[in-house]
């Protein structure tokens, strides 16, 4: 019998398959690491009315928790509209939540515990009267508490000590702008720091070519200025979540130096939608002196940092989907990879595999019979059919050189098939011959 794992800790994406936070700002408070996000639920549209607080410790960043709901629109006394992305700041012995609102509106609600619950919720106004606006994030420096928010053009200002004012003074607009010849600027600005410059993460819409944006916003981009109101100047792209699922539209994240690592927090949609957006992580190489950000890409590794064949225990494991593959979730609660057919498929990042003898097995199920191709740094070292079946696993023989190789499943067949794989078993074996994949009824 195979055993068919459901979710490795600690790979991308590193929260149960099922939890979908996107717009994740992280945050060091002590000894763990909390990611603030909104909160997505499968089948709707971007986030809904509640919040959830997740952390791991530092010394692991495999193992992270739900704290469950921090804060809801029920907390909110102004606004019953959904909660959209917000951030989070610790300040004089309490933790501040800072969210946004789909109508618009902000504000800021604050609790003893990092995890909430959050209360006393009030809006951030300026001039007394409500800001408007979205994607809120907060840096404290040098005694000095900067706001920023907008979408297309980026506001930011100082609040005072009560956290829900802002000086009129400080107040800047178009600190970066989606205008012609900008920084391609869409949304979801996080004002960081990086060695001594101020550094603004934000989704981009950035494109070479005139008029400089225009471009799906995919990429959190960076830019840095000496002084928090800038000038600022884009300097390049931290990341971009395109081919992680055919309809991806917009991304939202940050960087942190977290246990002596960067990293970059980014997200994921899914069911071929722009939607159900799950949280990913990557490492990052930051050279804080000369300001700069080396490119990172999906991957499946997240916080696993020597990854093996046997993590790979599920088609969400894959960092890239192609030929119009995508990620969904079924009422019973899986998370298979449909769009199966045509050469459409999934690919993990390299894994490191001993050289010899493996066995694949898949569990999938399809309407008509099809195939499967499993490719190893783009070569074929497996190929078998798939025969029609309401759940079935089928295994596969193969072997594999020393050393690291990209894992790629390709899927032949007809749309009709109504493929879907919901998991994968890698393990050494003894040598094979030339026989054909074993089929099984093991579930």
């Amino acid at each position: 019998m195979t055993e068919m794992r459901i979710q490795t800790p600690g790979l991308n994406p590193f929260l149960p398959f099922g939890t979908y936070i996107p717009d994740g700002e992280p945050k060091v408070f002590g000894d763990r690491l909390y990611l603030y996000g909104s909160y997505d639920r499968f089948g709707s549209g971007y986030c809904s009315k509640e919040y959830h607080a997740v952390s791991a410790p530092l010394a692991d960043l495999t193992a992270w928790t739900d704290h469950g709901v921090s804060f809801t629109t029920g907390d909110v006394p102004w606004s019953e509209a959904d909660l959209y992305a917000p951030d989070a700041l610790y300040h004089n012995g309490r933790y501040y939540l800072f969210f946004c609102l789909s109508d618009g509106t902000e504000g800021v609600a604050e609790s003893d515990s990092p995890t909430g619950p959050f209360g006393n919720a009030r809006q951030i106004t300026l001039n007394g009267a409500p800001i408007a606006g979205i994607d809120p994030s907060v840096l404290e420096d040098d005694g000095r508490i900067y706001y920023t928010w907008g979408q297309f053009h980026l506001n930011m200002g100082e609040l005072n000590d009560d956290l829900c004012t802002l000086k009129p003074e400080t107040v800047r607009t178009d600190v970066l702008s989606n205008a012609p010849g900008r920084e391609g600027f869409h949304e979801g600005s996080s004002l960081r720091k990086l060695g001594d410059r101020f550094c603004l993460i934000y989704a981009s819409e950035y494109q070479p070519d005139p008029p400089n944006a225009g471009a799906r916003p995919t990429k959190l981009d960076y830019a840095l200025s000496d002084g928090p109101y800038g000038p600022y100047e884009r300097k390049g792209t931290v990341i971009d979540n395109e081919g992680c699922d055919p309809a991806s539209w917009n991304d939202h994240g940050s960087v942190i130096r977290a246990g002596g690592r960067w990293y970059v927090f980014y997200h994921a949609s899914t069911h071929n939608s722009a939607f159900t957006r799950r949280a990913r992580a990557e490492r990052l190489e930051v050279d804080e002196k000369a300001g700069t950000i080396r490119q990172a890409v999906p991957t499946t590794n997240g916080f696993v940092e020597n990854l093996l064949p046997e993590h790979l225990a599920s088609p969400v494991h894959a960092c890239r989907f192609f030929g119009g593959a995508y990620l969904t979730e079924t009422p019973e609660g899986r998370f298979p990879c449909v769009g199966l057919y045509g050469g459409a498929g999934f690919a993990f990042s390299p894994a490191r595999f001993r050289e010899g003898a493996y066995r694949l097995t898949l569990r999938y199920e399809a309407a008509e019979d099809l195939s499967v191709r499993v490719l190893l740094n783009g070569k074929a070292v497996a190929e078998g059919p798939l025969p029609a079946a309401d759940r079935r696993t089928v295994t596969l023989p193969f072997t594999a050189p020393e050393g690291e190789a990209a894992l790629r499943l390709e899927f032949y067949g007809h749309e009709s098939a109504r493929c879907r794989a919901d998991a994968l078993c890698i393990v050494p074996a003894p040598p094979a011959g030339p026989s054909q994949p074993r089929e099984e009824n093991t579930l």
